[in-house]
């Protein structure tokens, strides 16, 4: 009889470590299992995918293409007290957010808001305590990276967000994990997401209601013409430099086609119109393309 007891006894043990160990190769380093972040397993998963069959369709694309502009980061400043931000947290209920010392341009790194509210939770004096005490430290890439590089990069030092510099080395804006994943497998919505208007949508011939993040070279290749995109990487930013003054419901000619402004949010153009300035018949010629299925980025 002492010899089953033993026997149990051992067994139980070695379930209990094998459980134990299972559990530690399944957190990354930094603590945080897959399961607590949607893209990490699907990050993971890509970039070997990547390393394979090179991802093609990630393309040529620049960070800049997929990144939330520094005009529209939710981020928490290092000042700001745990309880203070639980506001923030219960409005945007995005999972990651930059944290700042003064402006945007100085990003000291990031705080995963899980962690933040499980420590709260666990002992409510952490609400006095300030949100720079959470802080990780944050990817910084210049925003011409190719996204397969930023990819791979992410994927080497595990992290969820890279924060992007520009030529001057301010912040131009951030990337996520996400934001990249949806490039590929198309648009990740979760029971927090609104629903959102596609990035383009089909009026008519050759009419069309588009976001401004629209990239110029796609534009270009759904109207069938040439559009110069040297310096700017979205329709919102080639309207400006045709016309910095422009306003809601001003339109710019080109090329055959109208651009109108739909929305605009201070000097930020959100919307766009786009259509024939010439009757119909005449653009019959122009190829039919396809609708492509593009999408906007989240912050985290």
């Amino acid at each position: 009889m002492d010899i089953w007891i033993m026997f149990t006894a051992v067994f139980a043990a070695c379930i209990f470590t094998a459980i134990r160990f299972r559990k530690r190769k399944d957190k990354n380093e930094t603590g945080e299992p897959p399961s607590q972040g949607r893209s990490s397993a699907l990050l993971a998963e890509i970039s070997g995918t990547y390393q394979e069959n090179n991802l093609s369709v990630l393309g040529d694309r620049t960070a800049t293409e997929v990144m939330v502009p520094r005009t529209e980061m939710v981020y928490m400043s290092k000042e700001d007290t745990v309880k203070d931000c639980v506001g923030l947290f219960r409005e945007k209920k995005f999972t990651r957010y930059p944290v700042i010392d003064g402006d945007k341009d100085r990003v000291i790194g990031f705080v995963n808001f899980k962690e933040v509210i499980a420590e709260y939770v666990s002992d409510p004096v952490v609400g006095a305590k300030s949100i720079k005490h959470f802080v990780r430290p944050v990817i910084r890439v210049m925003d011409s990276t190719p996204v397969h590089e930023l990819l791979a990069k992410m994927q080497v030092e595990r992290s969820q967000m890279a924060i992007l510099i520009n030529e001057y080395g301010g912040t131009a804006g951030l990337v996520t994990a996400e934001d990249i994943v949806e490039v590929i497998v198309g648009t990740l919505h979760d029971e927090y997401d609104a629903a959102e208007p596609p990035v383009i949508q089909k009026v008519g011939d050759h009419h069309y209601i588009a976001s401004s993040k629209l990239s110029v070279s796609e534009t270009a290749q759904l109207l069938g013409i040439h559009m110069n995109d040297e310096d700017v990487d979205t329709i919102g930013g080639w309207m400006l430099t045709e016309n910095f003054d422009i306003q809601s419901g001003e339109t710019i000619e080109y090329s055959g086609f109208l651009f109108t402004v739909l929305e605009m949010t201070d000097h930020q153009i959100r919307h766009v119109e786009i259509q024939p300035a010439l009757p119909s018949d005449t653009l019959q010629e122009l190829a039919e393309t396809a609708v492509i299925p593009f999408t906007a980025p989240h912050n985290a």
